[in-house]
Formats: C-alpha cells, sequence, structure tokens
C-alpha cells in the first residue's frame, strides 16, 4: 500500500477464499486465532471461516483506501496480509480461490439489495392467478424459465428469474381453448 501517512480517503471490505479439505482438516485453535491474527498483522474487523465453497480457511476484513490506492493494489496487500496470518498460525491452504474487493459505494449498494426470494408452485400460481395444475402446463412453454432446484417439496425458483416469463406472458380471460374442434 502506500505511505504509511498517507491521508485515508475510504475503506474497501476485502474477503479472502482458499481452496482447501473442509473445517474439520484444520486445527480448530488456529481458526480461532485467524480473525485475532488479521487484526494484529492491521486488518480491521476480521470475520474468519473455513470450509465454504472452497474448502479452506478464509477471511472478510476492512483496509483503509488513500486517494491513489488501485483496487488491485488493495487485493495484492489483503492477499499479502491473509497469507502472513496464516503462516504465521501454521494454517496451510491450497492456493488462493477468490478475493473481492468492494468499495464503500458497492458495499452499500449490496447491503441495501433486496435478498433474492424463492418460490414454487403455488406462488406461482398466485402471482399469476392460475391454479397450481396451469403452472404445471406452463412450465411445458419453452419461455418458463428452469427451477434451481427440484426438492422433494417440489420444485423452485428465484423470484426474478420469473420477472421476464410474467411480464411477457399473453395472459388471457378463462379457461384455456380445448383442442378439440366441434364443427
Amino acid at each position: 500500500m502506500t505511505g504509511m501517512h498517507a491521508k485515508v480517503e475510504s475503506f474497501v471490505t476485502v474477503s479472502v477464499e482458499t481452496w482447501g479439505g473442509g473445517v474439520e482438516s484444520y486445527d480448530e485453535d488456529a481458526l480461532w486465532q485467524l480473525g485475532p491474527m488479521l487484526s494484529e498483522l492491521g486488518a480491521a474487523g476480521p470475520a474468519a471461516s473455513a470450509g465454504g465453497m472452497s474448502g479452506g480457511p478464509g477471511a472478510t476484513f476492512t483496509l483503509p483506501r488513500t486517494a491513489d490506492t488501485e483496487i488491485g493494489s488493495l487485493a495484492e496487500s489483503a492477499v499479502e496480509l491473509f497469507e502472513a496470518a496464516c503462516e504465521k498460525l501454521g494454517l496451510e491452504h491450497r492456493g488462493v480461490a477468490r478475493v473481492e474487493v468492494l468499495d464503500e459505494r458497492l458495499l452499500d449498494l449490496e447491503l441495501s439489495r433486496e435478498p433474492e426470494g424463492y418460490v414454487g408452485v403455488t406462488e406461482i400460481a398466485k402471482l399469476l392467478g392460475v391454479s397450481r395444475q396451469r403452472v404445471a402446463q406452463l412450465r411445458r412453454r419453452r419461455d418458463f424459465p428452469a427451477p434451481i432446484a427440484e426438492l422433494a417439496a417440489g420444485p423452485v425458483w428465484t423470484r426474478t428469474s420469473l420477472t421476464r416469463f410474467v411480464e411477457a406472458w399473453p395472459r388471457k380471460p378463462g379457461r384455456p381453448r380445448s383442442e378439440v374442434s366441434h364443427s
């Protein structure tokens, strides 16, 4: 990072995740000490973890940013800080899997977003004003979104994945026409 006496303009939140063998493959005491060690090395408000999607130790913490500090160099500094903490604690991992740096504006935007909503067949039926059976028919359409999961309780969609379908669906009152013609 830039000189020790440079004026802090803002802060960034950094998340570092590493590859590893899952939480059970790490010394519990060393994992508990990762947050305090990061603090000792200059990170603010660290929260440490292990396992997760990539299986190794990880942490989220805050670093100061001066006007002339590039996000890329902050990411490098964050990884160096994280690696130093792991080394001091004897926490080995299989390499950095992901680094995310959020400046205050982006973090505020992310925190202000509504959490994703999830819906099943019953909620879709209510949303569209149709029966559950009609939802089963609509699922056969090419433009109907695929569910994100098929659970024992039924399929599940994200609410946002349905937005395009709901807006484009040509809702017609009454029952759908029968395929049989009455001549």
